[in-house]
C-alpha cells in the first residue's frame, strides 16, 4: 500500500510513517538490541555463565547420587476376628480409623523403629550414615578450636540414626488405609534392603506390642482374681449366715412362705369360681322345677336319664293321642295311655330334683371349700409379712453374691482367654508392595543441571548486562534512540572509512559504499526539505561527539564536491578539529572581513578537490556573530556547511544555532560514544522552538 506524507515544501511518495504513529516497546525488549547488547558486554555475560557452571559442578561434587526405594504397607483397623473378644475391638471405616493409620505413620518413622533398623544392619558402621565433615562443620569446629571449646564427639548410634531419619519419609495415600515408605540411599540396593527392613522391623514390633500389651493385661486380670474370689466366699458366707439365723427357708429366688401364698392364692381363686359355677347349675335346676322350661338349664338336658323317660314320654303322648283320635276318652288304651304317661311325668320330675339336690349339695360344698381357703391365706399373709423384712435383706445379699460371682466368672474367662491370645497374632496389616532397587537417582540427570546452569548463567549475565547498558545510558543504535524521543525515522549512517573523514581526501576516488550512500541520501533530503534555499546552509552540532560531529561536517561537504556542488565548509568549532586537518591560514581575518562588510570568500583556503574551506579564526568577537549569518548566507555557494562547537560550548555556537534566517540544523549523536543524557540536554538547550535533524553516526547498517 502507498502512503503519502505531507512535509513542508512538497510530497514524499512511499514514505514510511514518522513521528507520532504509536509507541514503540522498551529498547531492551528488542531482540536485536538484545544481541547488540551481549555483543559488546560479553564480559559481563560470560561471568555468571562460568559462575553458575562452577556453582553447579560444586553442588554436584557435594551431592553424590541419591536413589529412593519405596514399599507399601497396608494398615487395617479391623484386624482379624481370630476370637470372639479380641483385646482391642475390631474398628469399622471411620474418620477414627484415618487418625489411627496417621498414627501408625509416626510410628513406622519413630526412633523406636529407625533404632532398631540401625542394629539390625550395623549402619554405626556403613561411612554413609558416620556423618561427612562439611566445609561449615569444619570452619565452625575452628571457630571452637580458637575459642578453647571443645565439644564431646557425638555418639555413633544417635549420628546414624539422626542420618537415617533425615533419609526416611512417609505418606499416607489418599482416600486409603496404605502408607508409602521412602528411603534414599547412595546405594540401589541399600535403599531397597532399608526400605524392607522398616517395613518388617515394623511390622514384627507391631506384632510384638500387641502380644506384650495382651501378657500384661492378662497379668493383670489374675492378679485380681484371688481378689474377686475371696469376696466372692464372704458375700455367700454372709448370705447363707442370715439365711440360718432368721430360719429362711426357700430357693435363692422364692421363700418357701411366698410359693405357699403363691398356691393358696390361685386355690382361692380356682375355688371361688367352682362356686360360681355350682351355684350357676344349682339356680338353672331351680328354675326348671318353678315352671320353667327343661331346655333352659343344661343340667338337666344332658342328663341321660331324663333324655331317656323324654323319649318314652314322647312316645306314650302319640299312643294316647292315636287313642283319643280313633278310639275316644273312654276306650281302656286312652286310659292306660294316660296313665303312663302321669307315670313317665313324674319320674322325670323326681329325676330333676335329685339333680337340683346334687346342684344344690355341689355349691355348698364348693363355699366352704372357698372359706377354707380364705382363712388359710389370711393366715399365711399374716405369716409373711412377720417375715417380708428379713427377706429383703437376704435378697440384697444375695444380689451382691451374684454379682460378686458374675465379675469373678467373667475375670476368669477372659484370663483364660488372654492367655491363649498371647501366642496369636491378630493383625491384618502386611507389605503390600516390596521395595525394590531404583532404576533412576533422585534430582535431575547431570545433562539437564548443567544446561540449567547455563540457562541461569545466561540470564543472570543478560539481565546484568542490559542493567549496566542502562546505568551506562549509551545510544548504541538509532532504534534506541528513536525509542528514547520517541521519533522515528532518524537519519543514520554507518561507520565511515578512515580516509573518507579527512580534508585531504579526494572526493573523485569516493565510491559507493554504504557510507556514501547514507551522505548522499541525507543531503538529498535536506536539500529537498529546503528547495528554493540558495546557498543551502547546513549546521552541525553535538551533544557529546566533537569528533563525530566535525566528521560528518566534513564528509558532508566532501559528498556534495564530488556531485560537483560549490561548496564551503565553515570551521565554527573553538577546538578547530578542521583547521588542524587543513594545515593552512585564511588569507585574511574573518573579523577583518565581516567588519568591511567584504565577500566570504576572501577568507577561504581553496582546496586541490575544490573544496573551499574556512578555518576557525583565533577570536571572533560576539558582535559579529549576527553579520556571521548574513555573510554565510549571502555566499556564492551551493551548500555551505557549518561545523559549530558543542551544543552549550560557545556563545557563537548559540547564536548561530538560535538564528531563525538559517533552517537547517544537524545533531550529531553517535552509537558507540555518544549518551543520552548528552541528547537530551542538547535539545533542551536548543528548545522546542528549534527542532533539529538527528544524525546518527557509527551506526549499524542492518537496521
Amino acid at each position: 500500500m502507498t502512503m503519502v506524507e505531507n512535509v513542508r515544501n512538497g510530497l514524499l511518495v512511499g514514505a514510511s510513517p514518522r513521528e507520532g504513529q504509536g509507541e514503540r516497546d522498551p529498547w531492551f525488549l528488542d531482540p536485536r538490541e538484545i544481541l547488540r547488547t551481549m555483543r559488546l558486554r560479553w564480559f559481563a555475560v560470560l561471568v555468571p555463565v562460568l559462575l553458575c557452571l562452577g556453582l553447579a559442578a560444586a553442588w554436584m561434587h557435594l551431592n553424590p547420587p541419591q536413589y529412593a526405594a519405596s514399599t507399601q504397607i497396608l494398615i487395617d483397623p479391623r484386624g482379624l476376628q481370630v476370637v470372639k473378644d479380641g483385646l482391642t475391638p475390631p474398628d469399622q471405616a471411620s474418620d477414627a480409623s484415618l487418625l489411627l493409620v496417621d498414627s501408625q505413620l509416626r510410628v513406622l518413622t519413630s526412633d523406636d523403629v529407625l533404632g532398631r533398623v540401625v542394629d539390625r544392619f550395623d549402619l554405626t558402621q556403613d561411612p554413609e550414615f558416620r556423618g561427612r565433615e562439611t566445609l561449615i562443620g569444619a570452619l565452625k569446629a575452628l571457630v571452637a578450636r580458637f575459642a578453647g571449646r571443645t565439644e564431646s564427639p557425638a555418639e555413633p548410634r544417635l549420628t546414624a540414626l539422626r542420618i537415617l531419619r533425615d533419609r526416611v519419609g512417609g505418606r499416607r495415600l489418599e482416600r486409603s488405609f496404605v502408607l508409602e515408605l521412602g528411603v534414599t540411599s547412595e546405594d540401589r540396593e541399600k535403599a531397597a534392603r532399608l526400605a524392607s527392613g522398616i517395613a518388617e522391623t515394623y511390622l514384627a514390633r507391631d506384632a510384638a506390642i500387641r502380644s506384650e500389651t495382651t501378657r500384661r493385661a492378662g497379668e493383670a486380670i489374675e492378679g485380681r482374681l484371688a481378689e474377686l474370689r475371696e469376696a466372692l466366699r464372704q458375700a455367700e458366707d454372709k448370705a447363707q449366715a442370715f439365711r440360718a439365723k432368721r430360719n429362711l427357708v426357700g430357693t435363692r429366688s422364692q421363700l418357701v412362705s411366698e410359693q405357699q401364698l403363691t398356691q393358696l392364692s390361685e386355690q382361692l381363686g380356682a375355688a371361688r369360681a367352682k362356686a360360681l359355677e355350682a351355684g350357676s347349675r344349682m339356680r338353672q335346676v331351680e328354675s326348671v322345677l318353678a315352671g320353667g322350661r327343661f331346655d333352659s338349664a343344661n343340667e338337666i338336658v344332658t342328663n341321660p336319664t331324663i333324655t331317656a323317660l323324654r323319649g318314652q314320654l314322647a312316645g306314650v303322648e302319640r299312643l294316647r293321642a292315636d287313642a283319643e283320635e280313633t278310639l275316644g276318652k273312654r276306650h281302656p288304651s286312652y286310659q292306660a295311655a294316660v296313665v303312663q304317661e302321669k307315670a313317665l311325668r313324674g319320674a322325670i320330675e323326681a329325676e330333676i330334683r335329685r339333680i337340683a339336690a346334687a346342684s344344690r349339695n355341689d355349691f355348698e360344698a364348693a363355699q366352704a371349700s372357698a372359706k377354707i381357703l380364705a382363712s388359710t391365706l389370711e393366715r399365711r399373709k399374716t405369716e409373711a409379712l412377720k417375715v417380708g423384712d428379713d427377706f429383703v435383706q437376704l435378697r440384697e445379699l444375695e444380689r451382691q453374691v451374684e454379682a460378686s460371682r458374675a465379675v469373678y466368672e467373667a475375670f476368669l474367662v477372659r484370663a483364660r482367654e488372654l492367655q491363649e491370645q498371647q501366642r496369636l497374632d491378630t493383625s491384618a496389616s502386611r507389605i503390600i508392595s516390596v521395595a525394590s532397587p531404583p532404576e533412576k537417582r533422585i534430582g535431575p540427570p547431570m545433562p539437564v543441571v548443567v544446561v540449567a546452569a547455563l540457562v541461569a548463567g545466561t540470564g543472570l549475565g543478560l539481565v546484568g548486562a542490559l542493567g549496566l547498558e542502562l546505568l551506562a545510558g549509551r545510544v548504541r543504535s538509532r532504534r534506541r534512540l528513536e525509542g528514547h524521543l520517541g521519533r522515528t525515522g532518524l537519519d543514520a549512517l554507518p561507520r565511515a572509512p578512515r580516509k573518507a573523514v579527512t580534508l585531504k581526501a579526494d572526493p573523485s576516488a569516493r565510491g559507493d559504499g554504504p557510507y556514501e550512500v547514507a551522505l548522499a541520501r541525507l543531503r538529498h533530503r535536506l536539500a529537498a526539505a529546503e528547495p528554493w534555499v540558495k546557498p543551502l546552509v547546513v549546521l552541525v552540532t553535538a551533544g557529546d561527539d566533537r569528533l563525530g560531529k566535525s566528521g560528518l561536517a566534513c564528509s558532508l561537504a566532501l559528498s556534495a564536491v564530488a556531485d560537483r556542488e560549490r561548496v564551503i565548509l565553515v570551521d565554527a568549532d573553538p577546538k578547530g578539529l578542521l583547521t588542524r586537518d587543513l594545515g593552512a591560514a585564511a588569507p585574511r581575518t574573518l573579523a577583518d572581513l565581516l567588519r568591511a562588510r567584504a565577500p566570504l570568500s576572501d577568507a577561504l583556503v581553496t582546496l586541490p578537490s575544490g573544496l573551499r574551506v574556512l578555518p576557525r579564526p583565533s577570536d571572533l568577537p560576539r558582535d559579529l556573530a549576527g553579520i556571521f549569518a548574513e555573510a554565510l548566507l549571502r555566499s556564492d555557494a551551493d551548500l555551505v556547511v557549518v561545523d559549530l562547537g558543542l551544543v552549550g560550548g560557545d556563545v557563537v555556537t548559540e547564536r548561530l544555532i538560535a538564528e531563525e534566517r538559517i533552517p537547517t540544523l544537524l545533531l550529531a549523536v553517535s552509537a558507540r560514544r555518544g549518551r543520552v543524557a548528552a541528547v537530551d540536554r542538547a535539545l533542551k538547550a536548543i528548545g522546542p522552538s528549534r527542532r533539529p535533524r538527528v544524525v546518527v553516526t557509527e551506526a549499524d547498517v542492518r537496521e
